[in-house]
């Protein structure tokens, strides 16, 4: 467990708010355990029935809003020297202590967002969105005011338009006007998006980042090869993964959805090596 008077130089950061996050993070955490079992993890939430077990620290988020801004705030707030903040989609697939390594040369470690926005931007259009699902930082004071003005501008976004349907372009308005924050772009392997096509280096995909049931599937197939490929995720992975925000409506759908898809994945699985001794024999 994490002394509350010590302060950790590494640890992990997840932030969720409302119950139906909590069951996918516990998957989350369990994929971190099992390739980083000695790293400290730290909640932050409003929920109360936490399992026991799961987290090194809890901490209790007051008023929450259940969006975006609800994970900005506790970013600022972390007890680790180096921080990796998770989403709660998210699967880790292979130790990843470089993300923490490459912050004694830069502040902050993100991968860019697979798609943009339509909106105006404030920064030259070469300067692209950022996803933050998965943010390492290191936890200094220059990274905390970045962060203070990600939310102030995401406040004020949220304000003028009504819309939290992304932060992402409010982080990429704080990060540019940041210039005492070093940033560095992380390859793709470090926070595979499951919602659009890749391309992925030969090196093992570190995070998947993505609402599936088949994740574990999804890293074992990318896995097995290591020469650079190209992920292309089918139709039904994504109708899945975007009714499994909807609400409760949309669970229940992403959950037929599941069992329609859960035969072809095995099939898919068993026939893959047959298709590749037929490949190999032409």
């Amino acid at each position: 467990m994490m002394d509350a008077n010590r302060r950790e130089p590494r640890g992990v950061v997840y932030v969720a708010t409302g119950r139906r996050h909590l069951d996918e993070m516990v998957q989350s955490v369990s994929s971190l355990r099992k390739h980083m079992p000695r790293l400290p993890v730290l909640l932050y939430t409003d929920q109360k029935e936490i399992p026991r077990g799961v987290f090194d620290a809890i901490r209790t988020i007051e008023n929450p809003c259940h969006s975006f801004m609800d994970k900005i705030a506790p970013l600022c707030d972390s007890p680790f020297d180096c921080t990796l903040f998770l989403d709660t989609d998210t699967l880790v697939c292979a130790p990843i202590d470089d993300l923490f390594d490459v912050l004694e040369r830069f502040d902050l470690a993100v991968t860019h967002a697979p798609f943009r926005h339509d909106r105006p931007f404030s920064t030259p259009i070469c300067f692209a969105e950022l996803n933050t699902g998965v943010i390492a930082y290191r936890n200094t004071e220059s990274v905390r005011t970045m962060f203070r003005l990600w939310l102030a501008i995401y406040e004020k976004e949220v304000a003028d338009t009504g819309k939290m349907d992304s932060d992402q372009p409010a982080f990429r308005a704080a990060l540019y006007q940041s210039s005492d924050v070093a940033p560095y772009v992380l390859p793709t392997e470090y926070n595979l998006r499951t919602v659009m096509p890749a391309a992925i280096g030969r090196g093992k995909v570190r995070i998947i980042h993505g609402r599936a049931s088949d994740l574990d599937a999804v890293a074992d197939r990318i896995n097995a090869s290591g020469k650079i490929r190209v992920f292309v995720p089918d139709i039904w992975h994504l109708v899945s993964a975007h009714f499994g925000v909807l609400g409760t409506g949309g669970r229940f759908l992403s959950k037929v959805l599941d069992c329609l898809i859960r035969p072809w994945i095995f099939l898919e699985a068993h026939l893959r090596p047959i298709k590749r001794r037929l490949i190999s024999k032409r």
